[in-house]
């Protein structure tokens, strides 16, 4: 897994972690604002990064990547993860690890319930699916993605991700979040934890979601973003959604 660091190493971390079938560059503007006052810390995930020839096997296996890079380099504490989409997995196995100490826990439609088997095997078909599609230019699924999954000024490394991902990163991937259920016990009592989700059809999962972890998790806070679609600012409206941001990174 690479790695990238932007801002000064001895400023707080921000560790932001992007979600499946992202390309890392989604960050970009995130990056250009945080840099100043923080260390930002951007992994790209295993499966998506086009100068490595690698699949994606398991959250397991990045999470360890990452701890012991980070850990290696900056100790046991950090301030804040972000995970977006399945990038919130990863963030939360790092959170249940509890090898690093998190002091902002911050995920966005995250899918941290597991599926049945018959979801896992319609998404796996439904990503398969739209990644050929994607991957022989079909003008419609192009246009759908844009302004809705990427913006217009990052389509170009959009399709170069795609043109990259494998069969077996999409299929491990939607296997891994299929089964993926979030303990109802982690016992991190100094660890905040922000969940935000959209009000659209295309959020009702991550509804449910969001009242497990108040349920369960006495230090969070949701979040719901009204007439949004899935990280629908995150990916599109990086600018509104800073301004959300700050309101949670705040000290």
């Amino acid at each position: 897994m690479e790695i990238l660091e932007y801002g000064n190493p001895k400023n707080d971390k921000i560790i932001l972690i992007h979600g499946f079938q992202s390309p890392y560059q989604l960050w970009n503007d995130y990056i250009d604002y945080y840099k100043n006052d923080y260390c930002v810390i951007v992994p790209i995930l295993a499966g998506h990064n086009i100068n490595e020839n690698d699949d994606f096997v398991s959250f397991d296996i990045c999470a360890k990547e990452l701890e012991e890079y980070y850990i290696t380099k900056y100790g046991n504490k950090v301030f804040a993860i972000y995970g977006m989409s399945m990038g919130g997995i990863l963030a939360s196995y790092i959170w249940k690890n509890k090898n690093i100490e998190i002091e902002k826990l911050i995920l966005e439609s995250s899918p941290l319930l597991s599926w049945n088997k018959f979801m896992t095997n319609y998404f796996t078909k439904w990503y398969l699916n739209i990644t050929h599609k994607t991957q022989n230019r079909d003008e419609r699924t192009i246009k759908q993605a844009i302004g809705t999954i990427i913006s217009e000024d990052k389509v170009d490394v959009f399709l170069e991700l795609f043109d990259h991902l494998s069969d077996k990163t999409i299929i491990n991937c939607v296997q891994e979040v299929g089964k993926f259920n979030l303990p109802s016990d982690i016992n991190t009592p100094n660890t905040e934890i922000y969940y935000f989700y959209g009000s659209k059809i295309n959020e009702i999962l991550f509804r449910k979601v969001a009242h497990y972890l108040k349920k369960n998790y006495q230090n969070t806070t949701t979040i719901c973003l009204k007439g949004k679609g899935h990280c629908e600012d995150a990916l599109i409206n990086p600018e509104e959604h800073i301004k959300t941001l700050n309101k949670v990174l705040k000290k």
